[in-house]
C-alpha cells in the first residue's frame, strides 16, 4: 500500500472516533440531566422532603444524585432532616419508584420537567414554593408570552358561564394561553370554550396523569392535549386528595401573568388562587356580581378590598397588562442605549430588557439575569430618573 493510501485509510479510521467523541461530549450533559431527574423524583419520596426543602438540598450538595451518594456522616450532620435523608437514601424502593415513573412517562409520551430545565415554567421559578418536578402531557410551551388563569365556582350561574365564554373569545385576540384546573363549573367553561374556539389551554391536575378527575371531563382532557397540555406535579397513582387542590392552585397562579376569578363564594379554591396570585405579584381580576348573590360574594369582596381589579371584559385585562400599548409600540424605533450614558451597569441591563416594550417584573428579572431584589431597587431608581414608567399590574416600560 502506498504511503498516501495508508494515510487516507488511517484518517478514515480516526474520523469516526473523533465524531463519536464529540457526540459523547454533547450527549453526556443530557444523560446526566436525565439521571438527576431520577434522583430528584426519588428525593421527593423521602419523609420531610418537599419541593422547597429538596431544592435547598440540591443547591447545597450540587445535585440530587450527590445527595444519594453522600456519606452517612454528611447526611446525619443535618440533624432530624439528616436522619430522614439517610434512611431515604438507603431505601432502594425510592429509586425503584422513580424508575417506574420514568418508564410510565416514556410509554405515555409524558414529559418530565425539572425546575432546573429551561422548559420549566419560568414564572413559577420565581415562586418560593415552586414544584421541583412537573409532568406534562402535550407539547404546549409553558413559557408563552401571555398566560391567563381563569378560575371560579363549581356552581356557576348562566351569567358566569356566558361571561366566561365571551372572555375566552376576546382573550384569543391577544394571543393568550388559558390555564385552569378542569374542575366542574367555571374551570370546565374556560377549557371547553377555549378548546372549541381553538385557544391553547392548559389543565393543571391535583393528581397523577394516569387519571382524569372528574371522570366526566376525560373526553375534554383528550381534546385539550391536541392544542394545549395537561400538567401536574404529582406522580402516577396519586389520588385527587383534598389537600392536593390548594397545592395545585399555586401552580395555576404561579405560571400565569394574570388570574381572573369568574364567580366565587366568599371562601373556596378560587379565592385561594386569587390570594396566591397577589402573593406572587400577579395581576388579579374579578367579575362583579349582584349584592347578596352567594356565587359573587367572593368576587365582590376581592374588588371591595382592592385585592382584584374590577373586570368587565377582556379589554380590562389587556389595558392593565399593557398588551394594547405593547402592540402599538411593536414597530416603534428602538431607543438607543447610548442616550443613557449616566446609567450604571445594572440600570443599563434593565433598560436593555425593556427595549421590546412593556414587561412584567418577572420577565425583566428573567431576561436581565439579576436577582429580584436588585431588579426592584434599580427599577425604582430608573423611575426616579424618569427613564422608565411604572404601569398598572406591576408592569414597566421605557418613558
Amino acid at each position: 500500500m502506498s504511503k498516501a493510501k495508508k494515510e487516507r485509510s488511517e484518517t478514515l479510521l480516526i474520523v469516526p472516533k473523533i465524531l463519536f467523541a464529540i457526540l459523547c461530549v454533547h450527549l453526556s450533559p443530557l444523560k446526566e440531566e436525565k439521571e438527576d431527574i431520577r434522583y430528584q423524583i426519588a428525593l421527593l419520596e423521602i419523609e420531610k422532603v418537599g419541593p422547597t426543602v429538596a431544592r435547598k438540598l440540591i443547591e447545597a450538595f450540587g445535585s440530587a444524585k450527590a445527595i444519594f451518594k453522600a456519606s452517612e456522616q454528611e447526611l446525619l450532620g443535618l440533624g432530624a432532616l439528616g436522619i430522614s435523608l439517610n434512611n431515604g437514601v438507603q431505601d432502594k424502593n425510592n429509586l425503584s419508584y422513580a424508575d417506574a415513573q420514568i418508564k410510565y412517562a416514556e410509554q405515555q409520551g409524558t414529559h418530565i420537567l425539572s425546575y432546573y430545565q429551561p422548559e420549566f415554567p419560568n414564572r413559577l421559578k420565581h415562586c418560593s414554593d415552586a414544584p421541583l418536578i412537573l409532568y406534562q402531557k402535550g407539547n404546549q410551551n409553558l413559557n408563552h408570552d401571555r398566560m391567563v388563569a381563569i378560575v371560579g365556582t363549581r356552581r356557576c350561574s348562566d351569567y358566569g358561564r356566558e361571561f366566561c365564554k365571551e372572555l375566552v373569545k376576546e382573550l384569543n385576540k391577544y394571543g393568550v394561553i388559558v390555564v385552569s384546573g378542569l374542575a366542574f363549573g367555571i374551570d370546565y367553561c374556560a377549557h371547553k370554550n377555549a378548546t372549541d374556539q381553538g385557544v391553547p389551554n392548559i389543565a393543571v391536575f391535583a393528581h397523577g396523569l394516569d387519571r382524569v378527575y372528574p371522570t366526566e371531563h376525560r373526553s375534554l382532557a383528550g381534546e385539550i392535549i391536541k392544542n394545549g397540555a395537561l400538567l401536574t406535579e404529582y406522580a402516577i397513582n396519586t389520588r385527587p386528595e383534598r389537600e392536593n387542590f390548594p397545592q395545585r392552585n399555586r401552580i395555576v397562579a404561579g405560571m400565569v401573568d394574570a388570574v381572573v376569578v369568574v364567580e366565587s363564594a366568599i371562601k373556596g379554591g378560587s379565592i385561594i388562587t386569587a390570594k396566591l396570585g397577589n402573593d406572587y405579584n400577579r395581576s388579579v381580576f374579578a367579575l362583579p356580581g349582584r349584592i347578596g348573590d352567594k356565587a359573587s360574594e367572593g368576587c365582590n369582596h376581592l374588588i371591595k378590598t382592592e385585592q382584584a381589579h374590577l373586570l368587565q371584559s377582556a379589554k380590562d385585562v389587556a389595558y392593565i397588562m399593557g398588551w394594547d400599548k405593547s402592540a402599538k409600540k411593536k414597530n416603534a424605533p428602538v431607543i438607543q442605549k447610548q442616550l443613557f450614558l449616566d446609567l450604571n451597569e445594572q440600570e443599563s441591563t434593565l433598560v436593555e430588557s425593556l427595549q421590546g416594550g412593556v414587561r412584567s417584573i418577572d420577565e425583566i428579572t428573567i431576561t436581565s439575569g439579576l436577582a429580584m431584589s436588585v431588579v426592584s431597587t434599580q427599577l425604582l431608581m430608573l423611575e426616579f430618573k424618569g427613564i422608565i414608567k411604572a404601569l398598572p399590574g406591576k408592569k414597566y416600560t421605557l418613558a
